[in-house]
């Protein structure tokens, strides 16, 4: 039997050092404001976050607001067995802080990027940050009967491509054998 990994040993986040749980300020104080939406008002739920090197005006953003600009510069690639979501540059317009995938504050644990909830067998694999390269990419891959196996690399005939050029063409396989994720280098 195996016990539910600490996740915090497995997903990239940034711990960040303000996040305004309650707000609702009346004056017209521009450091508690969403420099997308222009509110005041924050929540647990949906927090006011400084979560890059931005200040003053543009130093703040609602969770939701900022998942919701991610989510607009998303692209997508769906299939019936995986599908693959990417980011050109995930980081501050402004200030061009990169961003992590999760931010968290004392005990709060925010997920900037969120997917359907898979079921069955999956694999969730995430870019890490990167000094130099502020893409991102997630990929999910859904093994069934019919598609097992599942090539990484930057060719054009790779299911999950990485563009890199550290990694070739057919870089290595994913596959399900007996209930386990196998990677195989090519």
């Amino acid at each position: 039997m195996f016990d539910k990994p600490n996740d915090e040993l497995f997903e990239e986040f940034e711990e960040i050092e303000q996040a305004i749980m309650e707000a609702d300020h009346t004056d017209e104080d521009a450091e508690f404001k969403c420099r997308f939406c222009w509110q005041t008002m924050a929540s647990p739920e949906n927090p006011l976050l400084k979560c890059c090197r931005c200040a003053g005006s543009v130093g703040s953003i609602h969770l939701e607001c900022l998942k919701s600009w991610l989510k607009v510069k998303r692209q997508e690639k769906v299939s019936p067995n995986y599908c693959s979501y990417f980011w050109k540059t995930f980081e501050c317009e402004i200030c061009k802080k990169a961003y992590p995938l999760m931010i968290k504050k004392d005990t709060h644990k925010y997920k900037l990027v969120e997917y359907e909830k898979q079921t069955g067998d999956y694999m969730v694999l995430e870019s890490l940050n990167q000094e130099k390269n502020t893409s991102r990419i997630i990929h999910i891959i859904r093994p069934t009967p019919q598609k097992d196996v599942f090539k990484l690399g930057r060719g054009h005939e790779s299911d999950l491509r990485i563009n890199d050029i550290s990694v070739s063409r057919c870089h290595a396989k994913i596959k399900l054998e007996n209930g386990k994720f196998m990677l195989e280098d090519n």
